[in-house]
């Protein structure tokens, strides 16, 4: 059982976090690739399933879809029902994005629907800080063929790099219930290199900016369940207000410019 026991708690927001959510940079889902393909050419097979964990609306499994093309099979595991839901009416039968060709099951990080051995990547993007990493590296074992590859990935805001994601990062801390901007502070490197079974390194970081009218950042910020104690304390009007005020103290009333970093953390299944 996953450390948060609560797996719906993100299914009211399923519809701002498919619209207003990120996806990830195409160099990060080049070097996974890369990894991938040549881990599984060692053992003279190309990549076959793929498997997403905690795959919310499919933002990440599309970014696998479109980084490895229409080869490799792709599960998306996702507990949560809107979420889940939500991804299956962009992919299901006679959706907008039927030709993405993604199956999304029900499941956790921590009991994967995957037999021993089958996967050539098992990935938690956006997701593993949530997880019992303990119980998921385990399960992450198992499911892996020889070769195969375990992923880690996060889109990381860079408070270091912008004086309006440092005061937005103040303003959750403020009012939310005791709200750390480190919450992800976590060493998943080490983590990894603890695991029995894994190894084979290869961790990076990648800069990127994005840009998003107010709206859409406003949208952003609703979609986290971090700004939910904000709202319930604040009130949704008011809130709207600080963060659209927030924006004009720093020149981004019309424009707004998020940094990101998104980091990768890569292990190989040994033999």
């Amino acid at each position: 059982m996953s450390v948060i026991d609560d797996t719906q708690q993100f299914n009211d927001l399923a519809e701002l976090y498919e619209r207003f959510r990120p996806s990830y940079p195409r160099a990060a889902l080049d070097r996974i690739t890369a990894y991938v393909r040549e881990g599984t050419a060692a053992h003279g097979k190309g990549p076959a399933l793929l498997i997403d964990v905690g795959a919310g609306t499919g933002i990440s499994s599309r970014a696998l879809r479109a980084a490895f093309g229409p080869e490799p099979e792709i599960v998306g595991v996702e507990p949560g029902t809107g979420m889940r839901t939500t991804a299956e009416s962009e992919h299901g039968p006679g959706g907008p994005r039927e030709a993405m060709d993604i199956r999304f099951r029900e499941g956790t990080a921590e009991s994967l629907p995957a037999a021993n051995g089958t996967a050539s990547l098992v990935m938690a993007a956006q997701a593993a800080h949530w997880f019992d990493r303990p119980a998921f590296y385990a399960e992450a074992v198992r499911a892996l063929r020889p070769g195969g590859a375990l992923a880690l990935m996060a889109n990381d805001k860079d408070w270091d790099r912008s004086a309006l994601v440092d005061d937005y990062e103040t303003f959750l801390e403020r009012h939310g219930d005791g709200y750390s901007r480190h919450y992800r502070a976590i060493d998943f490197a080490g983590e990894l290199d603890r695991v029995d079974g894994l190894g084979d390194a290869d961790d990076s970081a990648t800069p990127w900016v994005r840009t998003l009218d107010p709206d859409a950042f406003i949208g952003l910020a609703m979609s986290t369940t971090m700004m939910r104690p904000v709202v319930r304390r604040l009130g949704h009007e008011r809130t709207s207000a600080e963060l659209r005020a927030l924006l004009e103290r720093h020149g981004a009333a019309d424009r707004v410019e998020i940094p990101y970093v998104t980091r990768l953390y890569l292990r190989r299944r040994r033999h």
